[in-house]
C-alpha cells in the first residue's frame, strides 16, 4: 500500500472515530431531551385525566368511552388509580403486575413522581390529593411522534456519517499526495543516477522544510559516493599502470637470462637485476595499499587513545632497521604551559600515523647529504605540533605547488628513486585526523614539514 493511500485511510479511521463519538454524544443528547419532554407531558396528562376523573363525577364506562375516543385522535395517556391502601380504583387498561412494585417504591421515597419504562413504553407514578385523600396515579404512554422523529435523526446521522467518511477519505488521499509529491519526484530523480553519472545531483527546494533536509542528504551520500567511486577507480587504474613498468621489466630480464645467459655471473647478475625489480613493485604495492587505507571513510577507521612520542619512536625504529645508516632525532621542545606527559596523548590510529611520521623521516633522509632528520615535538592547551626537519637539497616554489598531488615527482626525482605517493598519503593521513600540513623550504638549504594536530583530539569523548 503507497503512503498516499495508508495515510489517507489512517486519517479517515481516526476522524471517524472522532466523528463517530461526536455523533453519538449529539443521538444521546436527543433521545435524553426527547424522553424528558415525554416525561414532562405524559405527567401534565396524567393529572390532567386525575382532576378529569376526580371533578367530574361521571361513570368509570363514561370515562373509558372519551378515552377511547381521543386515542384515535391523540396518543393519550393510559391510567390506573390506586387509593391510600394501594386498591385499584380506576384503570383504562388491565393492569401491569409491575405496578406493585412502583407504588411500594413511590411510598417509601416519598416523591411526588417517578419515571421507568417497560416494554417500549413510558410509565409514570404520581401522588394525587382529593378531598383531602391520597390517591397514587401510574399512567402510560408510547411516544410514537418523538420515536419516529428520532428514528429519522438517526438514519440522518448515518448518512451523513458515512457521506463525511468517504469525503474526508478522498481530500486526505489527496492532500496526502500532494503533501508526498516532492518525495516522488525524488524517487524518479534518484532512479535517474547511476555509476555512469554520478556527478548528477538532486534538484534542492527553495523551502527549508524536511524534503530540503532530505535532498541535501542525499546530495551529500551521493557526494561521498562519486569520491569513493572515483577513488576506487583511480586505485584500480594506478595499479594496472602502475605495475606494468616494473613488471615488464622483470618479465624481460627473466626472458633475456633464459636466452642470453651462459655464465654464472651473467645469471647472478640478471637475479639482482629482477630482485630490485621484485622489491620496486614490492615497494609501490605497499605504498598503494597504505594509500588505499588512508582514502577510507574516517567512520570506517578505528581510533584508540595512543601517546604521538610513541609513535614516532616505533616510525624511527622500524625505520632505521630499514636502513641502518638513516639517522634520526627526536627532540622534545619546551612547552609554554605545564610539562604534563599527558600531553602527548591522542586519539587516532596508530598504523596510519605510523606511515604517515615514517614517510617524512624516510623523505628527510633520502633527500639529505647526511641521511638525517631532525623531529621537534612540542604541546599546549591548544595544539600538538611536529616538526621533520632535514638540511637536504630542498623543494622548489614550483614543485611546492604539486607535491601532494598523487605521484607527481619534482625536478629532484633524479636525486633518489621513488614512486610519488608518499606525501599523498601522509596529507590524507594528517587529514583523517582533524589536523593541518605545512612545508617550508629552500632549495639548497633544507626541508621543514610540520603537523599541527589540535588538542581536542588529545582523548576520546
Amino acid at each position: 500500500m503507497k503512503i498516499a493511500t495508508r495515510t489517507a485511510l489512517i486519517y479517515a479511521i481516526l476522524t471517524a472515530g472522532i466523528l463517530f463519538l461526536f455523533a453519538y454524544v449529539l443521538y444521546f443528547v436527543s433521545e435524553k431531551n426527547r424522553e424528558d419532554e415525554f416525561n414532562d407531558r405524559l405527567g401534565y396528562k396524567v393529572i390532567w385525566r386525575s382532576e378529569f376523573i376526580f371533578d367530574v363525577r361521571i361513570s368509570d364506562e363514561k370515562i373509558r368511552e372519551l378515552h377511547r375516543r381521543n386515542q384515535t385522535l391523540l396518543n393519550e395517556a393510559d391510567i390506573s388509580v390506586y387509593n391510600s391502601k394501594k386498591q385499584l380504583t380506576f384503570t383504562d387498561i388491565p393492569p401491569l403486575q409491575s405496578n406493585d412494585k412502583y407504588l411500594d417504591k413511590i411510598i417509601k421515597s416519598n416523591k411526588n413522581r417517578i419515571f421507568w419504562q417497560q416494554n417500549g413504553r413510558q410509565y409514570i407514578a404520581v401522588q394525587f390529593e382529593s378531598n383531602g385523600e391520597k390517591f397514587y396515579i401510574i399512567g402510560s404512554a408510547e411516544d410514537v411522534t418523538g420515536k419516529a422523529h428520532i428514528a429519522e435523526f438517526k438514519k440522518d446521522i448515518i448518512i451523513i456519517y458515512i457521506s463525511s467518511i468517504v469525503v474526508i477519505f478522498i481530500i486526505g488521499f489527496f492532500f496526502s499526495y500532494y503533501t508526498l509529491k516532492p518525495l516522488k519526484d525524488i524517487i524518479l530523480q534518484i532512479r535517474d543516477i547511476s555509476e555512469h553519472n554520478l556527478n548528477q545531483r538532486l534538484d534542492i527546494p527553495k523551502a527549508k522544510d524536511e524534503i530540503y533536509e532530505l535532498t541535501e542528504t542525499f546530495n551529500s551520500t551521493f557526494n561521498r559516493l562519486e569520491k569513493s567511486f572515483n577513488n576506487h577507480k583511480q586505485f584500480v587504474t594506478t595499479i594496472s599502470h602502475e605495475f606494468r613498468t616494473p613488471l615488464s621489466t622483470l618479465i624481460a630480464e627473466l626472458e633475456l637470462a633464459k636466452e642470453l645467459n651462459v655464465t654464472l655471473d651473467d645469471y647472478k647478475l640478471s637475479i639482482d637485476n629482477a630482485l630490485q625489480d621484485a622489491n620496486h613493485a614490492s615497494e609501490l604495492s605497499s605504498a598503494l595499499l597504505d594509500f588505499a587505507r588512508a582514502s577510507y571513510d574516517v567512520s570506517q577507521i578505528s581510533l584508540v587513545n595512543l601517546r604521538l612520542d610513541e609513535i614516532l619512536a616505533e616510525a624511527k625504529l622500524a625505520l632505521i632497521q630499514k636502513n641502518i645508516h638513516y639517522k634520526i632525532g627526536i627532540n622534545y621542545m619546551d612547552t609554554t604551559d605545564d610539562e604534563d606527559e599527558n600531553n602527548y596523548d591522542f586519539f587516532g590510529n596508530p598504523y596510519l600515523l605510523q606511515v604517515a611520521f615514517s614517510n617524512l623521516m624516510e623523505n628527510a633522509c633520502k633527500y639529505s647529504q647526511d641521511k638525517s632528520c631532525h623531529v621537534a615535538i612540542e604541546t599546549n592547551s591548544k595544539y600538538i605540533k611536529i616538526h621533520f626537519i632535514d638540511r637536504g637539497i630542498g623543494i622548489s616554489d614550483q614543485d611546492l605547488l604539486k607535491i601532494f598531488d598523487l605521484f607527481y615527482r619534482g625536478s629532484n626525482k633524479s636525486y633518489e628513486k621513488g614512486n610519488g605517493i608518499g606525501l599523498s598519503i601522509v596529507k590524507r593521513i594528517v587529514e583523517i585526523h582533524e589536523g593541518k600540513l605545512y612545508v617550508d623550504s629552500q632549495v639548497s638549504q633544507g626541508t621543514t614539514f610540520t603537523i599541527e594536530f589540535p588538542s581536542k583530539n588529545k582523548k576520546a569523548v
